[in-house]
């Protein structure tokens, strides 16, 4: 008669042993044997789970701790005069939300990268607002869209301490729902809010600092976003890390570096959808020569 053992290790050990023997004798060798392989394949199945858990658990620790960072942020200290604040307003398609940022001066260390964070009111929560409708619902009468967008500058300028408003770059970027409006509807939203925000807000707001956005652009600053969250861009000597091999735009002559490996990212809006992942240096080659093959 045969005979199946298995064992594991995490998160107790502990052995388990089947035989064919132990079945009930009513039942023929054929079934017997078919009922123990099925057994041992939820035991496999089980194993296997544990191990996925346990594995997921480990690499996703220093995922964790930055995520504890972001969460567990006190509130901004406003009276810091070495803070720098910036404003982002995101225009989608079924409403646009502001987003407050501060950062400190940099320490000078060309491995580090800026301490960016959202800023946080006196109660520790973001310094976020989000209004309805759409931007884009304004495109048959442009002319009000800086009365729409007003609350959301008002908002920030109250949390933003009134000495570093001139020094505050503000950025409006629309998406999806701008994008599908012609661009002769396009420019006219645009120019309203170059027009008539400089005259009500001293922040830091040039032309180029208004603009639609294309999907590709849209896709690649959530990747970046997320990566930033997860320390994903930061030097690390930590052999367990997974790492991946880059090449630095215009230095293809020198050594490739390798750094952390990225996370992709599918960001899901109210008309668009994105998504963004790295190509690591060695696939990109292999694809490459399979194409040149073909």
């Amino acid at each position: 008669m045969g005979r199946i053992s298995i064992s594991c290790l995490l998160p107790a050990s502990w052995h388990f042993s089947l035989s064919p023997v132990g079945c009930p004798r009513i039942l023929g060798t054929p079934l017997r044997q078919l009922l123990l392989l099925g057994a041992a394949a939820l035991l496999l199945c089980s194993l296997l789970l544990i191990r996925s858990k346990y594995g997921r658990a480990a690499r996703d620790r220093s995922s964790h701790r930055y995520l504890a960072g972001v969460t567990d942020t006190e509130a901004t200290d406003t009276k810091n005069p070495n803070l720098n604040y910036g404003i982002v307003v995101d225009c989608g398609s079924s409403g646009s939300r502001i987003f407050v940022y501060c950062w400190p001066r940099h320490n000078g260390n060309p491995h580090e990268l800026l301490d960016i964070q959202q800023m946080r009111d006196s109660n520790r929560r973001p310094v976020v607002m989000k209004i309805k409708p759409g931007i884009s619902e304004f495109a048959g009468s442009p002319d009000k869209v800086s009365d729409y967008i007003s609350p959301l500058l008002s908002f920030a300028a109250e949390h933003v301490p009134r000495s570093k408003h001139k020094e505050t770059p503000l950025y409006i970027l629309c998406t999806a729902g701008m994008r599908i409006l012609p661009e002769s509807q396009q420019k006219a939203i645009l120019e309203d809010l170059l027009t008539d925000i400089p005259v009500h807000f001293d922040f830091l707001f040039s032309d180029s600092h208004a603009e639609v956005i294309s999907g590709k652009q849209e896709g690649v600053y959530a990747w970046i976003g997320i990566n930033f969250v997860l320390g994903r861009f930061e030097h690390t000597d930590d052999e367990d890390e997974a790492m991946v091999e880059v090449q630095i735009p215009g230095s293809e002559r020198r050594d490739p570096i390798f750094r952390k490996r990225t996370v992709g990212i599918l960001d899901m809006g109210g008309v668009s959808t994105q998504i963004a992942y790295e190509v690591p240096q060695s696939r990109e080659r292999r694809w490459q020569r399979e194409a040149s093959a073909s």
